[in-house]
């Protein structure tokens, strides 16, 4: 199977003893990305912020499924697309979001936050597409809140990106 390898935040066991920088919960680790799929985007991370989300995994109070990458507020540049995306081309910059289908009555209702489709995706540790593509030499690792931007690259479902501006510092776009 092609895939790249790129190193990101793995998150192995929850409920981990504060302060952090102590108990370290988060491995900084290489893992195999395989490439997008039909209705999906390989996004280059370059910059991501944390969330109270993603601390709330770490800590148990939003149990995921693990071994999970995390982040889910980015910004990034699209490198490639897999087929039947025509929202966003190679070069794009891009803001990455949760996960909603845009088709489901709270997504037509401007209540994309409230997708049954992004949040199964979301409980499941999976893209809006339904796969996983992130593992490690023994399993798949699992996707937090449809993105895992804590690594280098991701792979994401189309309807997760939205365009910016190139003038649009990366690090502002990621925690707007």
């Amino acid at each position: 199977m092609d895939y790249i390898t790129t190193r990101a935040a793995v998150l192995r066991a929850r409920n981990t003893q504060r302060p952090y920088t102590d108990s370290k919960p988060l491995s900084i680790e290489e893992v195999n990305l395989t490439p997008p799929a039909a209705g999906e985007v390989l996004v280059k991370i370059r910059a991501a912020g944390i969330c109270h989300s993603d601390l709330s995994v770490v800590n148990g109070d939003r149990p995921r499924p693990l071994p999970m990458v995390l982040g889910h507020e980015a910004a990034g540049v699209v490198m490639s697309t897999g087929p039947g995306v025509n929202t966003v081309q190679a070069g794009d910059h891009v803001v990455i979001t949760l996960p909603s289908c845009g088709h489901c009555a709270y997504c037509t209702a401007n209540r994309a936050v409230l997708c049954p489709n992004g949040l199964d995706a979301s409980t499941k540790g999976r893209l809006l597409t339904g796969a996983r593509h992130l593992q490690d030499e023994h399993s798949l690792l699992n996707h937090h809140l449809g993105v895992s931007a804590f690594a280098d690259y991701a792979v994401v479902a189309a309807q997760s990106l939205i365009p910016i501006e190139p003038i649009i510092p990366f690090d502002v776009a990621a925690v707007f």
